[in-house]
């Protein structure tokens, strides 16, 4: 309806209409913030001692919380949680260590049957601090190989979970073919950072969806052309997740992350699709000289 005031041509609406533009407005302003933001879903879970069945006990932990696990999901699941669910946890008194464990037990201060599992667990050993050997493992430089003495029994070691991205792979295929339901998956570690405090997130493990975009050739808000970026977005999910997961007693083994955009993919990923070659690491580069 249209009324003249002035010489001005006045357009008015009557009540429903005004009513029904606020509530497309409102839908549109819902959408547009779901699209910019994503929920972590923190799932508590019992301590286990044994290997378990990992998919089943996710299962059981989602419901217990109250949880459910819809398409599009991402489950991130600690790889301690992992390993413990596939018995990779190693009694020291079972350890016999070698000649060479002795001379890095010496040369770093370090129990010698802890060097020796670092050794076995290890693709190189590059160095090391008092306490401490500096390992590669699937390209990742870590502390001790992922070797860790926290959150398990005395006298006990865990090490990385066996075949992480098989792993991830498996229990993706396993909700899609229980369930009907496509969800991403990632297998998380925590990480030290050089020249950094405390650890962060990263993804040891990932399936159904691109671990890693490829941002060289696009624009930056000022129109130059981005030469080397690349945008670790399974590593930036572990990250999210671990601000929940904690380093201590928080017991909780498993994130879902909900409402995140990522580009789906059902590609077979491994450690050298997150990795980057040494020649090409500024870190390494760097410190070589």
């Amino acid at each position: 309806m249209e009324a003249h005031a002035h010489g001005l041509l006045i357009t008015y609406f009557t009540y429903s209409e005004i009513y029904t533009f606020w509530i497309l407005f409102y839908i549109i302003k819902i959408n547009l913030h779901a699209s910019l933001s994503m929920r972590l879903i923190p799932i508590k879970s019992d301590l286990f001692k044994d290997r378990f069945d990992l998919f089943n006990t996710i299962i059981d932990n989602i419901v217990k919380n109250g949880q459910d696990i819809i398409d599009d999901d991402i489950l991130v699941i600690s790889s301690k949680f992992v390993a413990m669910s596939q018995g990779s946890v190693i009694n020291l008194d079972d350890i016999i260590p070698s000649k060479d464990a002795e001379e890095l037990a010496s040369k770093y201060s370090l129990n010698a049957k802890i060097a020796e599992i670092v050794i076995r667990e290890s693709d190189a050993i590059i160095g090391g601090i008092e306490g401490f050997l500096l390992a590669v493992k699937d390209g990742v430089i870590a502390p001790n190989a992922g070797v860790d003495k926290s959150n398990i029994m005395d006298g006990y070691i865990i090490t990385h979970p066996k075949e992480p991205f098989n792993v991830a792979k498996e229990l993706r295929i396993k909700f899609k073919d229980r369930y009907g339901i496509n969800v991403g998956v990632v297998i998380t570690d925590s990480r030290l950072m050089p020249s950094r405090k405390g650890t962060i997130g990263i993804a040891i493990g990932v399936s159904g969806f691109k671990p890693v975009i490829d941002l060289r050739g696009k624009k930056d808000l000022f129109g130059n052309n981005l030469r080397v970026t690349m945008h670790a977005i399974a590593d930036s999910i572990a990250t999210a997740a671990n601000l929940l997961m904690g380093e201590s007693d928080e017991s909780i083994p498993i994130v879902i992350v909900r409402d995140l955009k990522v580009e789906w993919s059902d590609e077979d990923f491994t450690w050298k699709d997150l990795a980057i070659d040494y020649d090409k690491c500024i870190y390494v580069r760097g410190l070589r000289g």
